[in-house]
């Protein structure tokens, strides 16, 4: 059977995450849900990664086997019918029977989101501070993390990690006026990470704890220092990046 590799946006606010869950409303159920309403048949979607609840995706990907029968073309937009506003594939394209979305990839991007002030319009995908803050302390933390380190401090434990270490490609900060956006781009991700490194950099850039005690939660696993996690609505899975 043909294998696909699937683009997928989605507007996280009203789902429990990516991943099927028990009694729980999900991307992924939801998608897979529409498929099977088409084709009459189970369909399972292969995911990069989960997503947590209420995070939101632009790029999202995952792969998925059809028949050569099925017209992929006519499936997808049926499927966007189906699924409704707050989720739709974006692109779909043929691969090799050998591609997997998650093994195969080679990094993932993620943009955090944050205002300075109450932006209605922004109201479900950032974090609204509502004050200024210092971007000097926020651009320092941010310029630390590029290379391998240990994130287990910066991260929610998962009996299923093979590893806490992970190398940061890219983490910098964009302002546009009265909104912050922060860039991170790693070659995987833990569960919680990018959340739990942007709370903990804006306490730093609040003066509520020092850019050493950051440094400190960085370098040691085992210290007391506590990390902050920002809301989940600030967060966008931008890209996952595979070979080709």
């Amino acid at each position: 059977m043909p294998r696909y590799k699937l683009t997928i946006e989605y507007d996280g606010t009203n789902f429990s995450g990516w991943q099927i869950q028990p009694d729980a409303v999900t991307v992924e159920q939801t998608l897979e849900d529409a498929f099977q309403q088409i084709l009459q048949q189970k369909v399972d979607l292969i995911g990069q990664g989960r997503t947590d609840a209420g995070v939101h995706a632009r790029g999202q990907t995952a792969h998925v086997d059809f028949s050569d029968e099925v017209d992929v073309q006519k499936l997808v937009y049926g499927v966007n019918g189906i699924v409704g506003e707050e989720i739709q594939i974006t692109e779909i394209e043929k691969v090799s029977s050998e591609f997997h979305s998650r093994f195969d990839a080679l990094s993932r991007e993620y943009e955090y989101t944050i205002t300075t002030r109450c932006i209605p319009l922004m109201h479900h995908c950032s974090w609204q501070l509502k004050k200024a803050i210092d971007m000097q302390k926020l651009e320092k933390c941010a310029t630390m993390l590029n290379g391998e380190f240990d994130f287990a401090g910066f991260s929610k434990f998962n009996e299923d990690n093979f590893t806490t270490l992970c190398e940061i490609q890219r983490s910098e900060f964009e302002v546009e006026g009265e909104v912050i956006k922060y860039h991170i781009r790693s070659n995987r991700f833990l569960r919680n990470m990018v959340r739990r490194l942007l709370g903990t950099m804006v306490r730093v850039a609040e003066g509520k704890i020092t850019i050493k005690n950051f440094q400190r939660i960085l370098e040691n696993t085992e210290t007391q220092i506590p990390s902050y996690t920002a809301p989940a609505k600030g967060l966008i899975l931008e890209k996952v990046y595979y070979n080709s």
